[in-house]
């Protein structure tokens, strides 16, 4: 098997599924009644997206879910645990080791961490889900 022939292997429409959903995630979990409010308040910026960047942000999405898929086809994940497990080790090998990086040189404060992360875990465990269990 080469890493081209992967690409073959992939469901597709669950793909197209997993990155929507993980966009939605965010799009949730930063509104204000969840943690938009907060996020405002430690950032002291508006919640406005740059428009110039929304189709950017909506392929990556879609590269995420790709990417999540490829390391769960590796894997041989195929349930709901499987996809979870996958989710956390790219969430904690990636995600959190780049954003603590925010913490040091950006000197975010750690509750701003902690939403970035949580969205992050969230918004990858749902892909994991949807990715390992619809192949």
């Amino acid at each position: 098997m080469t890493l081209f022939s992967i690409f073959f292997n992939i469901n597709y429409p669950a793909v197209l599924v997993a990155g929507i959903c993980h966009m939605a995630t965010g799009l949730i979990w930063f509104n204000s009644k969840f943690f938009g409010k907060q996020w405002t308040e430690l950032t002291k910026q508006e919640l406005k997206p740059a428009r110039k960047w929304i189709v950017v942000g909506i392929i990556g999405h879609q590269v995420i879910a790709l990417v999540l898929a490829v390391v769960i086809y590796l894997a041989n994940a195929t349930t709901v645990l499987e996809g979870i497990a996958v989710a956390i080790i790219i969430w904690l090998g990636f995600v959190v080791t780049l954003e603590i990086g925010e913490l040091i040189w950006e000197k975010i404060p750690f509750r701003l961490f902690m939403i970035r992360i949580g969205n992050h875990l969230v918004a990858l465990s749902i892909a994991g889900i949807i990715l390992a269990v619809w192949r």
